[in-house]
């Protein structure tokens, strides 16, 4: 089985597709004005941002939805170093890098209002590893 899309609330749809497309290399499959845009990246992934505040309603999010975030996953901590540093220069409010759980990796808020973290891949200790049950 392969994860094939993600879908993400948004407050600025537009503005979202534009950071993803510049800083991340996803490029936009379909907008839909301004309540929604497909993106997907080299691999296949479909990413969706969208505005649907009608669809709120019925549904049990959790009332500080905007902590949700996803992750883009760099080769190298100069490869984190220099994304967080073009970010910065165009004006996003970035965290400074850090050592975060084995990893370098820094967040920032999208313009529509969810987080993104910028990272390397994370070691997993052999003590952290899942062992499947042998029941």
């Amino acid at each position: 089985m392969k994860l094939n899309h993600i879908n993400l609330y948004s407050h600025d749809t537009e503005a979202d597709r534009a950071m993803l497309e510049q800083y991340f290399g996803l490029r936009t499959l379909v907008v839909r004005g301004n309540k929604m845009a497909v993106l997907q990246d080299k691999d296949g992934l479909v990413l969706i941002v969208n505005h649907f505040e009608n669809k709120l309603e019925g549904f049990d999010y959790p009332g500080q939805f905007d902590i949700l975030h996803i992750g883009f996953i760099q080769e190298s901590r100069e490869d984190v170093d220099t994304l967080y540093q073009r970010l910065s220069a165009d004006g996003w409010e970035v965290q400074a890098p850090c050592n975060a759980h084995g990893a370098w990796s820094f967040y920032f808020r999208a313009k529509g209002g969810y987080f993104i973290e910028v990272t390397t891949l994370t070691p997993i200790r052999p003590e952290e590893a899942y062992q499947e049950d042998p029941q």
